[in-house]
């Protein structure tokens, strides 16, 4: 990018700077007219001095062309005008006067518009350009860059110069050429007046910059402290789980409010310099007027200065203070957003870059080309050598594994091979390719590098394990004849050279998993799950996910066929007594005690679990069946059990989560009047909100689940009237808020596994119910239900850097989505840690047979299950200790340039210079 402001400016947007320049040049004869009219109409027409010798009629309007001299000399009458009267003589000038004004006005409007215009164009560019120069940071320097204050220059920062960007060149013109013009008209009509004027206006030019340097430095410090405070507010808001484990709120909070203050006492300083300079400016402005209205009185009482003139020279002042102050406004403007400019640009200017995408895709590099090590020596930031001059060769294809202490050249290796670090000495090549010369797309598609730390985007799990496909670079949509506004947004693209293909459009590169289309890509996603067992986690979550309205009759049927299918498997194996169905004389064990009042689902706000107890209808019947004092004495003892058995529970004790319902946060508000209310037995005297919470929770109680021995058969039987009145009583107007259970059709707003099992399976079985999910998906697989199931479960939402995941999950969805591309290296950079070894040895395993003829290499710590590797180099710190060959390469790779070293046990492994 240009460091320069102007230069940048001027490179892409010289033509329509130019355009509204000639605007400017087209509206100073306009301007001109307008400051002479008023003169005209106060000494011609009101003071008649064409009107004199007692003629009453005057020409009006009357123009012609005198040639000089060297041209042949000799007047030419263009036009003979109007003769008219001293009355219409007036108003013809007035109406002049209103139409050169109406004329200046629109050259204002269209010089503005495009400023306008133009700025918001060269602002989008910048931002994009901005972005890219971030995509183009090496991993090294992406490492040490806060993203928060990155989000915040390209949001926050570049705003004040994308409304620069018109002014840069066009306010000083529009504005000098209408000072200069106006100064002109002045000095024309008199001397005296027109040098007083200049000689104020030379004064305020030199007085208000100066005095505002410490306004711009100021203006400096704010923009500095501010990102810095986005910086560190960003790294807390990150870091907020373990603040809250520590307890260091409080220090976490005096930090950010010291920042505020030293801020504030900036922003206050600006504030008064500001509005010190501006009240000086102002003072100067209205000095020049009343000198005017005395000096230029003066002279025309001693007739030095008619009053027409005078009445001009005053309306001609009176648009000078204007352009002058924007044009002073513009110099600290100018000064100011050029070094923003400058500041920003830096930030995002690195003396080394990922290299750029090429115009024509280079050649593919062999499947046997080998991966060749010569004098590579990585050394950190901190001057600390990682990677002490080692050579080696590593034939492709091959299974590969690094191993060593953690922190040792094993995890330096992997990254530099995955292009994590590109900062090292020596050559690191692939069939003669130098790895960190390599493009983002000629890499990408060689190699897929996965760390132990997995990264999810927000969006859907589908989204996440795609995420690695979108990458066909579709052609843009072709526009559809007279389709307007298509056009225009391809064309405002096209002049701020952003990116043409919408993302809406179908980016998956479907060849990559050997699919033809939309179709085929769930199977490739089940089959890349199942590698790294992560299928039955996906399908689990489909299972609880609501089966949707947008289901076809046939999906509906095949559903409707796999409820009785399901409950006949488990009669066969004697299972089914560890289901509860849904009956309507029955009270459901395994539901809550809410879902057994409404018997069925929810749809919307008004009966969901969490506003239940508060809704009136709900307290109504809850009240006709004498049910309120029973939930809340439910509610108290859920209560009192949280508040007393959660002190000293670990964050991750499985009580917890069977409690989770019961907002901890609220116990300081609640628990005290639950101890007043049992010690004196006056529960009618609790407060109505902490009643309806007690009520609330008492209604999302599960007997087998919480095991607090508080349902009896008369609260059943009273919560099965109350289910009957419900429905009964239920208002016509709410019909649509619930779906009632029934088990001749389904409940799109319920489960899957509600809508196929039609009831649940019992708690406390822990193994129990995992085989019958199984059973159940087995049943599911053979109606052809298993894609329907896996895509719900795909349409999860991950949330923000895959927060509404487990652990697990991300690092599941990081493998799959790097199994899913089949490249033709795969680095595995300690990525199995998270696995048990049992699990982790299963998942290598099934990787090595997906990734047959290609090249896995593995980074981890223990001398464990190397048998299967093709390649064993051994790190001690820095140093490579050994590389140990245990058979012939799969493939005989071609020399390159480097020569390729020889395997292992014929040439040493270390070339030290």
């Amino acid at each position: 990018m240009a460091v320069n402001f102007f230069r940048y400016v001027w490179q892409y947007s010289r033509r329509e700077q130019i355009i509204v320049l000639m605007f400017v040049l087209a509206s100073l004869p306009f301007y001109w007219w307008s400051l002479d009219v008023p003169k005209r109409i106060v000494n011609e027409a009101i003071q008649g001095s064409r009107f004199g010798d007692g003629q009453t009629t005057a020409r009006l309007f009357d123009f012609s062309l005198s040639l000089p001299d060297f041209l042949g000399g000799g007047t030419y009458q263009i036009t003979d005008g109007w003769l008219l009267e001293q009355l219409p003589y007036l108003f013809a000038l007035s109406m002049v006067f209103l139409v050169l004004t109406l004329i200046n006005g629109w050259f204002k409007y269209v010089i503005n518009i495009r400023k306008g215009v133009l700025g918001e164009r060269m602002l989008r560019r910048l931002r994009f350009d901005l972005f890219s120069q971030v995509m183009r940071f090496r991993p090294e320097d992406i490492r040490t860059t806060k993203s928060a204050e990155v989000t915040s220059m390209i949001k926050d920062e570049v705003e004040p110069i994308g409304g620069f960007f018109g002014e840069a060149f066009i306010t000083p013109a529009f504005l000098g050429m209408q000072a200069m013009t106006a100064m002109v008209f002045i000095l024309a009509q008199s001397m005296w007046l027109g040098g007083l004027a200049l000689a104020l206006i030379v004064v305020q030019g030199i007085v208000i910059p100066h005095l505002r340097r410490e306004q711009i430095r100021l203006g400096r410090m704010r923009q500095l402290e501010s990102r810095l405070l986005a910086g560190r507010i960003g790294e807390m808001v990150e870091a907020a789980p373990a603040l809250h484990a520590f307890g260091v709120g409080g220090y976490s909070a005096a930090e950010v409010g010291k920042r505020l203050g030293t801020l504030f006492d900036i922003r206050l300083r600006l504030y008064r310099r500001k509005f010190a300079v501006k009240y000086l400016n102002n003072l100067l402005a209205q000095l020049t007027p009343f000198i005017f209205y005395t000096l230029g009185g003066y002279l025309a009482l001693m007739g030095k200065l008619d009053i027409g003139q005078l009445v001009a020279v005053i309306g001609a002042y009176r648009d000078l203070p204007g352009p002058i102050k924007e044009l002073i406004d513009w110099d600290q403007d100018r000064a100011d957003v050029t070094v923003k400019y400058e500041q920003v640009v830096s930030q995002f200017s690195k003396d080394f870059m990922l290299p750029a995408e090429p115009a024509t895709p280079p050649e593919p590099i062999a499947p046997d080309a080998p991966i060749t090590i010569v004098g590579l020596r990585v050394v950190n930031g901190r001057g600390l050598v990682q990677i002490d001059r080692m050579s080696a060769a590593i034939a492709r294809p091959g299974r590969v594994a690094f191993v060593g202490p953690t922190g040792s050249g094993r995890d330096v290796l992997t990254k530099v091979i995955g292009r994590q670090i590109t900062d090292y000495q020596g050559s690191v090549t692939i069939g003669g390719r130098e790895v960190s010369a390599m493009p983002d797309s000629e890499a990408s598609g060689l190699m897929i590098y996965v760390s132990g730390e997995p990264f999810i985007m927000s969006g859907t799990i589908r989204d996440n394990l795609c995420f690695a496909l979108r990458r066909a670079v579709p052609q843009p949509e072709p526009i559809e004849h007279g389709d307007a506004a298509a056009r225009y947004w391809r064309d405002e693209a096209k002049m701020t050279d952003n990116p043409l293909v919408s993302p809406d459009v179908d980016w998956i590169d479907y060849a990559a998993v050997g699919a033809t289309g939309p179709s085929d890509l769930n199977d490739a996603i089940i089959a890349a799950l199942r590698v790294v067992r992560g299928y039955d986690d996906i399908f689990r979550v489909g299972l609880s996910s609501p089966l949707g309205e947008d289901i076809d009759d046939e999906l509906r049927d095949r559903i409707l066929k796999a409820r009785p299918a399901i409950l006949a498997r488990y009669k066969e194996k004697g299972l089914i007594d560890y289901v509860e169905g849904f009956r309507p004389d029955r009270f459901n064990t395994n539901a809550t005690i809410g879902e057994n009042l409404l018997f069925g689902v929810p749809i919307g706000e008004r009966f969901a679990p969490a506003s239940l107890a508060s809704d009136p209808f709900t307290r109504s019947i809850i009240a006709a069946e004498a049910l309120t004092a029973p939930l809340t004495s439910i509610g108290m003892k859920m209560v009192e059990t949280v508040a007393e058995v959660f002190q000293g529970l670990a964050p991750d004790n499985p009580l917890r989560e069977r409690y989770s319902f019961v907002d901890e946060a609220e116990l300081d508000a609640l628990w005290p009047a639950v101890q007043s209310s049992w010690q004196h037995g006056q529960r009618r005297t609790l407060p109505a909100e902490v009643r309806d919470k007690l009520i609330g929770y008492a209604l999302m109680y599960v007997e087998p689940r919480h095991r607090l021995n508080l349902i009896d058969e008369q609260l059943v039987a009273r919560v099965l009237r109350a289910r009957s009145s419900f429905r009964q009583f239920l208002p016509a107007s709410e019909a649509d808020s619930i779906e009632f259970y029934d088990p001749n059709r389904l409940m799109p707003a319920a489960s899957i596994r509600d809508n196929v099992l039609f009831g649940r399976l019992h708690y406390g079985k822990a193994h129990m119910r995992d085989k019958l999910l199984a059973m159940a998906g087995d049943v599911i697989r053979e109606h052809g239900l298993e894609s329907f199931v896996v895509s719900k479960g795909l349409d999860q939402e991950a949330g923000p850097g895959g927060r509404l995941l487990s652990p697990q999950q991300r690092v599941t969805i990081q493998l799959a989505r790097a199994v899913l591309r089949h490249p033709q290296i795969l680095i595995l950079d300690d990525a199995l840690s998270s696995f048990a070894p049992p699990e982790a040895l299963m998942i290598r395993e099934n990787i090595f047979e997906v990734m047959a003829g290609k090249t896995v290499i593995t980074s981890q710590s223990g001398e464990d299950d190397l048998e299967a590797f093709d390649l064993v180099l051994r790190f001690d710190g820095p140093k490579l200790l050994s590389a140990e060959h245990k058979g012939e390469p799969t493939a005989e790779p071609e020399p390159t340039d480097p020569p390729r070293l020889r395997e292992p046990e014929q040439r040493p492994q270390e070339v030290a210079k």
